[in-house]
């Protein structure tokens, strides 16, 4: 009976983690760096890379350490 439950178990845990492995998503940082929020922002719907641009649906603006702001392309 405990062979069972750890079994069961295993297999639950198994197919949780198989789902998490499937959700990550791809990510590029596009070249150039941005001094305002705003103008990254501006840039985040046209910007256009050379290689699976069509593979990369929503942008998203992050400040770095040095307090510039840098334009990141997902799935």
């Amino acid at each position: 009976m405990k062979k069972t439950i750890a079994a069961a178990a295993l297999a639950a845990g198994g197919l949780l983690t198989l789902g998490l492995g499937v959700a990550q998503a791809d990510e590029v940082q596009v070249e150039g760096n941005y001094a305002t929020l705003e103008a990254c922002q501006a840039d985040g719907p046209q910007v256009e890379i050379a290689r699976n641009d069509a593979d990369y649906t929503h942008w998203d603006c992050r400040q770095g350490d040095d307090g510039l702001f840098y334009l990141f392309l997902s799935n």
